[in-house]
């Protein structure tokens, strides 16, 4: 029940009661019942009587507990409504998630089965003769001796084309140098360095950094550490 109806059912009962009175009995602030007064007021349900107090208009009144009853069947109707639309949403997310379990279910059973088959190729694939001729080229025993060269170094001495010792991952070429591609590897596994811990790589370390980060596959961050962009 509304604030305005209690206080009207009250001057009902007690005409003439005045907003301290109605206040003290029914347990409410007195600024709250100023407001509902001036409000049933306003819509012609009590009245003022200077002097006296307040008195309810019985015909008013009764209206306004129908237009409350009616507001109320009408709240309950919408939340009527809205428990069965939750409902719906319910199913519907429900029959959403059994689907994406299913999907991701499928998901994995594919990719256990790329894995297996790519496991499977790499077992049964043969070193082709140009990585077994390659491996053997006196190019790439001094590269990885020295981890790196000058790329126009090893491009001088080289039997093939740079491409062939790169495309059979021997060689990884960072802006003017040729690194062996353990070494290479092994170096990026180091990142982040700190940045004040630049001076106690090797030499081959400095120079193989120097190159990362003019070629933008090193950048310093906040000034503080050595990061690969990817």
């Amino acid at each position: 029940m509304s604030v305005e109806l209690r206080i009207l059912k009250y001057l009902k009962e007690n005409p003439g009661a005045t907003p301290r009175l109605i206040a003290d009995a029914l347990g409410l602030p007195l600024s709250q019942v100023r407001i509902a007064l001036n409000r049933l007021r306003d819509s012609g349900h009590v009245v003022r009587v200077p002097g006296e107090g307040y008195y309810a208009r019985v015909a008013d009144s009764t209206s306004l507990e129908e237009a409350e009853t009616e507001s109320s069947v009408e709240l309950k109707k919408q939340k009527d409504g809205l428990s069965f639309d939750i409902e719906k949403l319910r199913e519907e997310v429900s029959h959403l998630v059994a689907r994406v379990n299913k999907l991701e279910k499928e998901v994995k059973e594919i990719k256990v089965a790329l894995e297996a088959l790519t496991k499977v190729g790499q077992e049964v694939r043969p070193r082709s003769l140009l990585e077994q001729d390659l491996n053997e080229d006196r190019t790439v025993k001094e590269l990885k001796s020295r981890k790196i060269m000058k790329l126009s170094e090893v491009i001088a001495i080289a039997k093939k084309p740079i491409d062939e010792y790169v495309k059979a991952g021997l060689v990884v070429v960072v802006s003017d140098l040729a690194v062996d591609s353990e070494f290479y590897k092994n170096f990026s596994s180091k990142f982040p360095i700190k940045k004040l811990e630049v001076s106690k790589l090797s030499y081959e370390e400095r120079e193989l950094m120097n190159a990362m980060i003019k070629e933008g596959i090193v950048y310093l961050h906040c000034g503080r550490e050595y990061r690969l962009t990817s």
